[in-house]
C-alpha cells in the first residue's frame, strides 16, 4: 500500500475535479475537512472488521460533500465543485489500496 501524499493528491484532484479557480491552498483545505468529517465519524480509527466493505459510497460522499460544503460556506465555492474534490480525493485514497 502507497502512503498518502500531500502534493501527488493535489496534482491526482487537479486532473480529475473541476479546480481551475482553486488554489493548492484550498485544495488542500478540502483535504483537511475530509479527514476532518472522517475523524468525526470514527473513520480514522483502526478496524479489523470487514463488514464495513457493504457500505455505501455514494451515500458517503454525498455526507462528506455535505460535511465540507458546510465547512466552505460563504466561500463562494459550487457545491458540484466540492463534490468533484471529495470524488476526485476519495478516488485518489483508493489508488493507494
Amino acid at each position: 500500500m502507497k502512503m498518502f501524499d500531500e502534493k501527488d493528491a493535489i496534482d491526482f484532484i487537479r486532473r480529475n475535479a473541476m479546480t481551475a479557480d482553486l488554489s493548492d491552498e484550498d485544495i488542500l483545505d478540502m483535504i483537511d475537512a475530509i479527514f476532518d468529517y472522517y475523524d468525526e465519524n470514527g473513520e480514522l480509527d483502526l478496524d479489523f472488521d470487514d463488514d464495513d466493505e457493504s457500505a455505501d459510497d455514494t451515500a458517503d460522499l454525498e455526507q462528506i460533500t455535505t460535511f465540507v460544503a458546510e465547512a466552505f460556506a460563504g466561500s463562494g465555492i459550487e457545491r458540484d465543485v466540492i463534490a468533484s474534490i471529495v470524488k476526485a480525493e476519495t478516488d485518489y485514497e483508493n489508488s493507494l489500496l
